[in-house]
């Protein structure tokens, strides 16, 4: 029983350490620099100007390969 629990620990760590370490952060100054969406860019939610005002999509948006994402500047 004991060899058990330990194997399953073993087993349930190496899932942990393999998971966490598959992903990549890559942090983008968004005052001064534009991104370009690659492929299976993940799908949500985006804010759209009507009557002047930003307003929050209700649906999750998938945004294309290709397009350009950044922010706007401010005016000091």
């Amino acid at each position: 029983m004991k060899s058990l629990l330990k194997n399953l620990t073993i087993l349930s760590l190496a899932f942990l350490f393999i998971g966490c370490g598959s992903t990549r952060v890559v942090f983008v100054d968004t005052q001064a620099d534009l991104v370009r969406i690659g492929p299976d860019f993940p799908a949500g939610k985006v804010y759209i100007l009507k009557n002047g005002e930003w307003v929050l999509s209700k649906n999750k948006v998938k945004l294309p390969e290709g397009w350009y994402a950044g922010g706007i500047p401010k005016d000091d």
